[in-house]
């Protein structure tokens, strides 16, 4: 088939994505957002390798993200908001280096941030908002120097916030908050000198606020 763009959205389809979306090799550009999509994403959606845009938000697709999505290393845009999603994020996920965007918001995603994550570098918006993620924010966080919008707001995130958090000097808005972080807030979010929101309230955070936060003066 010749396709190269197929939009769906804001309908009311129902039932589930067809596994024989995979004959659609030349597709660039899907999307499926704002219908009433069930079943699981198909594992054969990891042949469409020309895709560079594929939004499935708001939708009541389940399971997991299957590892195949790691195949579509052209993606510069992956939306999964507002779905049923469960499991583990891929490790393979670290595979798509051209994503600028990444939405796994408002799912029930369990387990760690995968740590290939930092290999994402063109990302400049990255949102797990709304989840059951558990574990420490990835050490590798700090590869994403072209972020401007970060959040893991509303997570089970443990640990310390990353010293390479001070990386991220595009940031404009991080919110970290209603998780479990610990220990004491990095100097190193001085660095972020582009930062207008910074969200941190309820956690479990310790010791003094450094006073390296008054470099921040992009805040409002």
């Amino acid at each position: 088939t010749n396709l190269t763009e197929l939009s769906l959205k804001e309908n009311q389809l129902t039932g589930e994505i067809p596994s024989e979306i995979e004959n659609l090799t030349n597709l660039s550009y899907l999307r499926l957002d704002n219908n009433q999509l069930t079943g699981e994403i198909p594992p054969e959606i990891g042949n469409l390798t020309n895709l560079n845009y594929l939004n499935l938000g708001w939708n009541q697709l389940y399971g997991e993200i299957p590892e195949s999505i790691g195949n579509l290393t052209n993606l510069t845009y992956f939306n999964t908001l507002y779905n049923q999603l469960s499991g583990e994020i891929p490790e393979s996920i670290g595979n798509l280096s051209n994503l600028t965007y990444l939405n796994f918001g408002f799912n029930f995603f369990s387990g760690t941030i995968p740590e290939s994550i930092g290999n994402l570098i063109e990302l400049q918006e990255l949102y797990f908002s709304s989840n059951q993620l558990i574990g420490p924010l990835p050490y590798s966080i700090g590869n994403l120097d072209n972020l401007v919008m970060f959040s893991v707001f509303n997570n089970q995130i443990h640990g310390n916030i990353p010293e390479t958090i001070g990386n991220l000097i595009q940031l404009e808005s991080l919110n970290a908050g209603y998780n479990q972080l610990e220990g004491e807030i990095p100097e190193s979010i001085g660095n972020l000198v582009n930062l207008e929101r910074l969200w941190l309230n309820y956690n479990h955070l310790i010791g003094e606020v450094p006073s390296t936060i008054c470099n921040l003066n992009m805040l409002n």
